[in-house]
């Protein structure tokens, strides 16, 4: 009896661990995660005029957007603004600023902001801007496909790109069903086995 107590309460405690291991920073691509990064281009150094990304979103909620990023020479002196407008209502629903000298050549940069709901199949644009005025070499940039994603639509400089996506992920902490019950199957596995060979070897 005392042994099937610790055995239940073993199992609870790993079930309540995977619950709180499962609430990730769940990311949705809206680029074509198969095509070769070598492939890629850049948009070149921000300006005042700035990119815009149109995309749909995938989940009830956004809590920030990742994009590839690009530093030419340097971007310590600049600033970067963002914004991101539902374009259904065109309200701006969430914006702020982070320093040029944070963005880190060929990495993704998370902008963050307060969490959006009510987001789920609604069109949204992303935009950002910096204080580097035209002709300058110095700067931060951002990669994109060469190639036009389903419902998207990216401004490059106040140019459409007619064919060009942002290496643009969304982000949503949230609970996620599939990380929970990974986790538990392999940690399982993992008992077992190990309960396998002791009873093997003793």
């Amino acid at each position: 009896m005392k042994k099937r107590m610790k055995s239940i309460l073993g199992i609870i405690l790993l079930i309540v661990f995977a619950f709180f291991y499962a609430h990730i920073a769940k990311v949705h691509n809206i680029y074509n995660k198969e095509i070769d990064p070598s492939a890629y281009s850049n948009t070149g150094v921000l300006t005042q005029l700035g990119v815009q990304q149109e995309f749909v979103c995938e989940e009830e909620h956004l809590d920030g957007i990742r994009i590839k990023s690009t530093v030419f020479n340097s971007a310590e002196n600049t600033k970067l603004q963002y914004h991101l407008k539902n374009l259904s209502t065109g309200v701006v629903v969430a914006s702020g600023e982070v320093e040029g000298k944070e963005i880190k050549n060929s990495k993704f940069f998370e902008f963050s902001f307060d969490r959006v709901e009510n987001c789920k199949e609604v069109p949204f644009e992303f935009s950002v801007y910096t204080n580097v005025p035209l002709g300058e070499t110095s700067g931060a940039g951002f990669s994109y496909e060469q190639v036009k994603e389903e419902n998207t639509s990216l401004t490059v400089a106040g140019e459409k790109v007619e064919n060009g996506t942002l290496i643009l992920k969304t982000v949503t902490h949230r609970f996620d069903v599939e990380t929970f019950c990974v986790f538990l199957i392999f940690t399982l596995y993992v008992i077992l086995f190990m309960r396998f060979l002791y009873n093997l070897f003793k």
